[in-house]
């Protein structure tokens, strides 16, 4: 049997209107092992055969195989791996589509081949590629329900490994209520952004492979009937505090009435509890008009704990409702003694040698600064592609590790939300700053010459019995100018110099409610700053840095579950005091004082005062090198000896540079890297190291 295609007349009560219910089901049974499907059956498409009309054998369509089946011999493949293409299979819904009202019921068989993935979507209008309504994906046992042109999540569940398991989805269109059913057993319902239906699109990303069977879909069309008043949503947040109570019952009611509707009550209860009643008049609802509701009465929870609040309309115009089955709406409310304003933490990983990084650190800075005090933003500089940026670290590389990074751009909100970094949304910034948050952050910090110290103060609200939280302290640079590689990016926001004491953390357990905790750490950063050349030789934080400017240093700090990654908290730290970076030239060295009112401002300004003062007043003994800062080549004067051997080791101790010289003969160091280089003379009676610094 290759499948069933119905229209099912149904008579209502409403004058002499008819609706046609239509049913279509499709079991494979019909077809060859092997046969294309959208080649060989009417009901069947490919994306491109209706994208661009391209005619028989189609290259993404999909073959019946008869392997696995949940019923009969034959179900339809769909795999994408190396050596085969996304296939893209569509199924119209039929005539009178888009479907916008009416209840809508899509049910299949799925088998999710284990350590893979599927995926498939409603398409919202008749020709594809126009509007999603719905994108369902599962990989690795987690099925993700979402509209993700809008960038919202709606569900997160568990689906089966390696059997054969039913999907359902039941939508119905005129309340906009959509509910996901696996096995017969419901994951949650929800509201729609894009409440309309047109077409089934099967499509396996790249690594996918799974089966489909039984696929079916029944559409019921919507009759009026003449009093029917459906409640849709609670307009309540699901966590209040205690503190703030009383509370308004505020929800939404719609009426799919035929008749207009005047009057009505509104009730709402708490935990099954007596109705409690408001009466309206005075109302002119025509059909799909919809009823926003701040319920007369107060509810007053004098007590913490979860409460399940029901909300519903009746006596319409004096009349019973004549379908009982939508009246109701009902959520669980969550009372706690007190709550705390969540500041989301959005860590970027990305790249100055990343094109689409670019575009992709322009849109969410834009919405960044549109959001002051409301999120906590740090970047991350990472080692791809190619050689990487010149401002990575181990430590970024270790956080990206943890988040099990393989790209960039990407972005991590509160460590749940992981997408690239063009997909953020104020909607999404919004969201994440309304989830639950039971912690009071608070942080200040200070910065004296190059050390940096930071006070944390923790307040939980509620218990916290979990010895996986990790406090985490960041020292960021709000802008950063001299990271330019080839991406086109002249400055980086917000980038990570050091995280304290390391990306590990600082581990805390057991938070009680209202027992404050303090943590008092510092960094203090070594030696000079460098820019290495790429990511291949990265900061070593034991004698160098990567500071551009310490006055421009901020202090991230969030508190994150190690295990689940949800991270419960963060904050920017505020700045106390700041004692800047000086210098004197103590002894033929710059010294930095402490006070902040040292002579020179700079190292290189004070380097270069103090060496040329040094050999000046020790001509006889001391080799002098200039220019120093140089940039392409340095000559070498008072040498006592022809050919003295000239080496010039890095940072690291490295030699970089080999030469034999004579006295006031120039030595090239144009292929030497930017940084703070060690000259060191040899000869037969000679054995002296100088500073170095290269431009």
């Amino acid at each position: 049997m290759k499948l069933f295609f119905t229209f099912l007349s149904t008579f209502f009560l409403v004058g002499t209107i008819i609706a046609q219910q239509v049913t279509f089901c499709e079991d494979f049974e019909g077809y060859q092992n092997g046969n294309p499907i959208a080649q060989t059956s009417p009901s069947w498409n490919t994306w491109g055969e209706l994208m661009s009309g391209t005619s028989a054998p189609f290259t993404d369509d999909a073959n019946v195989s008869s392997v696995l089946s949940s019923s009969g011999i034959n179900s339809l493949y769909l795999f994408s791996g190396a050596t085969q293409g996304n296939q893209d299979i569509i199924l119209p819904f039929g005539s009178g589509t888009p479907y916008t009202t009416g209840t809508f019921e899509f049910v299949s068989n799925f088998y999710v081949n284990p350590s893979t993935g599927a995926y498939f979507n409603f398409q919202a209008d008749n020709i594809p590629g126009s509007t999603w309504s719905l994108d369902v994906k599962m990989d690795l046992g987690i099925i993700v329900v979402e509209n993700t042109g809008s960038g919202l999540n709606y569900l997160t569940a568990s689906y089966p490994e390696g059997v054969w398991f039913e999907l359902k989805i039941i939508a119905n269109l005129t309340t906009n209520n959509w509910e996901l059913f696996i096995d017969n057993q419901s994951l949650g319902s929800f509201t729609n952004t894009v409440n309309q239906i047109a077409s089934l699109d099967l499509y396996p990303i790249i690594g996918h492979q799974f089966y489909v069977d039984d696929v079916c879909y029944t559409y019921t069309p919507f009759i009026p009937l003449a009093y029917d008043m459906a409640a849709i949503d609670l307009n309540m947040v699901s966590n209040l505090a205690l503190t703030s109570a009383p509370f308004t019952v505020s929800g939404d009611v719609v009426s799919i009435s035929a008749t207009t509707i005047t009057s009505l009550d509104i009730n709402y209860s708490i935990n099954g509890g007596a109705p409690v009643v408001d009466n309206l008049s005075g109302l002119n609802l025509a059909l799909f008009d919809t009823l926003t509701f701040n319920h007369n009465i107060i509810w007053n929870p004098t007590t913490t704990g979860s409460y399940f609040v029901e909300i519903w309309a009746s006596n319409l115009n004096g009349n019973p409702d004549m379908d009982p089955s939508n009246d109701y709406f009902s959520d669980s409310i969550h009372i706690w003694n007190a709550l705390a304003v969540r500041q989301p933490l959005i860590e970027t990983f990305t790249s100055s040698t990343c094109g689409p990084c670019n575009p992709a650190n322009v849109t969410a800075e834009a919405l960044f600064t549109q959001n002051p005090g409301k999120i906590t933003s740090i970047k991350y500089q990472e080692d791809f592609p190619g050689s990487g940026d010149p401002y990575y670290t181990i430590e970024t590389g270790n956080r990206r590790a943890y988040y099990a990074i393989n790209s960039v751009p990407r972005m991590e909100i509160d460590g749940g939300w992981d997408q690239n970094g063009n997909n953020i949304t104020q909607q999404i910034i919004d969201d994440y700053g309304d989830e639950l948050c039971l912690i009071d952050l608070s942080s200040v910090y200070s910065v004296t010459g190059k050390t940096v110290d930071i006070d944390i103060t923790i307040d939980p609200l509620e218990n916290f019995n979990s010895n996986n939280l990790v406090v985490h302290s960041a020292i960021i640079e709000e802008t950063t100018y001299n990271n330019i590689k080839n991406n086109g990016e002249t400055q980086f926001e917000h980038v990570v110099k050091k995280m304290v004491p390391s990306d590990i953390g600082t581990p805390i357990s057991n938070l009680g409610a209202t027992q404050q905790v303090t943590l008092n750490l510092q960094h203090i950063f070594q030696g000079n700053y460098r820019l290495p050349f790429d990511a291949s030789s990265p900061i070593n934080h034991t004698i160098e840095h990567s500071v551009e400017d310490f006055s421009n240093l901020m202090v991230a700090v969030w508190i994150q579950d190690a295990v689940t990654k949800e991270v419960h908290q963060s904050t920017y730290a505020t700045l106390s005091s700041f004692t800047p970076v000086t210098y004197d030239c103590i002894n033929e060295a710059c010294v930095d004082p402490g006070t902040g009112n040292g002579q020179y401002t700079t190292l290189t300004s004070c380097e270069s005062i103090c060496i040329s003062t040094s050999v000046e007043e020790n001509s006889k003994t001391i080799q002098l090198i200039y220019p120093n800062p140089a940039t392409d080549k340095i000559y070498i004067s008072n040498l006592k000896e022809d050919n003295t051997l000239v080496k010039i080791y890095d940072i690291n101790s490295r030699l970089v540079l080999e030469n034999k010289i004579s006295n006031k003969e120039y030595l090239d160091i144009s292929s030497l890297a930017k940084g703070v280089y060690q000259i060191k003379f040899e000869g037969k009676k000679l054995n002296k190291t100088r500073k170095l610094i290269k431009n």
